[in-house]
């Protein structure tokens, strides 16, 4: 006879959502309804829900001061690494 499992070992691991894994450690990869659509860090779409925006120079400059490498708004990157 099996021996009974608890609703905490059927659950372990689980999330609400599934997301492929990625090497970005940025939070936002993690939430479950991030308020941005694209992460700061490496560009990738992090909530599919918000639309995707055409930002300004200006609003790129700001993104750019605060130290993001992509925008949030439309994922355009603002910072190319160098060599």
């Amino acid at each position: 006879m099996a021996a009974r499992e608890s609703p905490s070992d059927r659950c372990a691991g689980m999330t609400a959502f599934s997301r492929p894994p990625t090497v970005c450690e940025n939070m936002n990869h993690r939430r479950a309804n991030s308020p941005v659509a694209h992460c700061p860090q490496c560009g990738a779409v992090v909530n599919r829900n918000l639309p995707r925006r055409l930002c300004t120079d200006a609003e790129h400059a700001v993104s750019r001061r605060q130290g993001s490498t992509y925008c949030v708004g439309c994922g355009v990157q603002l910072i190319v690494g160098r060599p």
